[in-house]
């Protein structure tokens, strides 16, 4: 190779962000940057879902305690998730439905999100119980919460396309698979290095 030419980052994602998110995706983006706030992340308090009701029935939240013992608690997940999932996952650990070797990697994405303010987009394949699998596009933001040790994640789980061979779910309603690929959102506060 010639020793001018320039070498591709292997850091880089090789699905450019802006050509493959959605609208929808945006939309939720432009929700959440519309929020009032005092620093570069708005309150739980401020988030009002009628103002994005054409996204409700995908918004997820998730309670995010990265102390001692992490977990990723479900606090809200809108119908048509539900209704795909057929089974109401509310107050579960999300990371019980990633597999094990995901689980770190997810904990360390929530962290950068709060530590680093920035967003995450991504598209992953969910695996449900009644053996059908299809892509997802996630696109989470952090919010603050009344207690300052738990931070939250507000996101969109909007369906992508794509085949997907289903997995087995291991008696759970549903197994979030590995990320085909992500992109960290800048927020104000730049974005972490990557990858995961």
């Amino acid at each position: 190779m010639d020793s001018d030419m320039p070498h591709p980052d292997p850091t880089a994602n090789a699905y450019p962000m802006s050509s493959v998110r959605s609208d929808r995706s945006r939309e939720f983006e432009i929700y959440w940057r519309g929020l009032p706030r005092d620093g570069l992340i708005p309150h739980r308090r401020d988030v009002k879902p009628a103002r994005v009701a054409s996204l409700l029935r995908d918004i997820v939240m998730l309670e995010a305690r990265l102390g001692e013992n992490p977990s990723l608690r479900i606090r809200l997940v809108g119908s048509s998730i539900q209704e795909r999932i057929q089974n109401d996952i509310t107050g579960r650990d999300y990371l019980d439905f990633r597999p094990a070797e995901y689980r770190a990697d997810t904990l360390d994405a929530a962290r950068r999100m709060i530590s680093q303010p920035c967003g995450l987009w991504q598209v992953m394949a969910m695996h449900y119980e009644r053996g059908f699998a299809q892509n997802f596009e996630l696109t989470a933001f952090p919010l603050l919460g009344d207690d300052s040790d738990v931070a939250l994640i507000f996101g969109l789980m909007n369906p992508a396309g794509g085949l997907v061979r289903a997995r087995p779910s291991n008696g759970n309603p549903i197994v979030a698979d590995a990320a085909t690929t992500y992109e960290f959102i800048d927020i104000g506060a730049d974005i972490p290095a990557q990858p995961l």
